[in-house]
């Protein structure tokens, strides 16, 4: 390993130490740091989607400090350490990889996918769980727009997937049409449910990413009504007095001047 990284290790030996160590990090678990790590997470996205390489290196650098923070919890618990880390992910990619490290061909990104499940079908096998579900492997507490994207990915693999784009859209007219014949709450959320699912299923088929897309739609409306707000300031009156069509005309004037600039402001 690099001595950057023996450096970082043995930092985090100090930090856990019974003896002379952080208190702090000496109260961690494995539970107490899920909220952190998650944050870290989305903090990481967000400095590869500003394009700041500086930014990215420190919050893939924070990403790494968890990694070694529960590995050295694993140590001090006597249940795992760094290097079973290390060597459980290396042999996954080896053997998930027979076309570079084996005389397996594939020669395009679906071949690759398509030996990807049959591999992990065997692994399942091998660890007893032969009929587990493709699905299993995704985890539950993901936000439920990354758990659909991640869902609708594995079985698209399988070959679950719609014929074409225009039969996807198909699927969000009829979603949308049984929502306005919802009569109940209940069946209004799971209707609601259904047409968010085939969002994203439509999205897959075009190839776009549908967490970036809400991104960007977010980032937009919140430039936009930020105009807005600006703009009820200087008529010095409050957006909550104007009549509808008022605000409706703000909006309008916000999005041409979004589109005039070619972006809109900062969040």
């Amino acid at each position: 390993m690099s001595e950057a990284f023996d450096a970082l290790l043995e930092t985090m030996r100090r930090l856990r130490d019974p003896e002379t160590g952080c208190p702090w990090d000496l109260e961690q678990t494995h539970d107490s740091l899920r909220g952190a790590l998650l944050e870290e997470t989305y903090e990481a996205l967000d400095a590869m989607a500003s394009g700041e390489q500086a930014a990215l290196v420190e919050e893939l650098g924070d990403l790494l400090l968890h990694v070694v923070f529960h590995a050295q919890i694993g140590e001090d618990e006597g249940a795992f350490a760094m290097d079973d880390v290390a060597e459980r992910v290396n042999a996954k990619l080896v053997r998930r990889h027979p076309h570079v490290f084996g005389d397996a061909a594939a020669r395009t990104s679906s071949e690759v996918k398509g030996q990807w499940e049959r591999l992990k079908a065997e692994e399942r096998a091998e660890k007893g769980a032969a009929d587990a579900s493709m699905l299993s492997g995704v985890s539950r507490a993901m936000p439920a727009l990354a758990y659909a994207q991640a869902a609708l990915s594995r079985a698209r693999r399988a070959g679950f997937d719609w014929d074409s784009s225009d039969a996807s859209f198909d699927k969000v007219a009829e979603e949308a049409a049984e929502i306005r014949a919802a009569d109940t709450p209940r069946r209004k959320e799971e209707e609601f449910g259904d047409l968010l699912l085939a969002l994203v299923g439509a999205a897959q088929t075009m190839g776009v990413d549908a967490e970036e897309a809400l991104r960007g739609a977010n980032d937009r409306f919140a430039g936009r009504f930020r105009r807005v707000e600006d703009a009820v300031r200087k008529e010095g009156t409050a957006l909550a007095d104007m009549p509808l069509s008022r605000k409706i005309a703000l909006w309008e004037r916000a999005k041409a001047a979004e589109e005039e600039n070619g972006s809109a402001p900062p969040p």
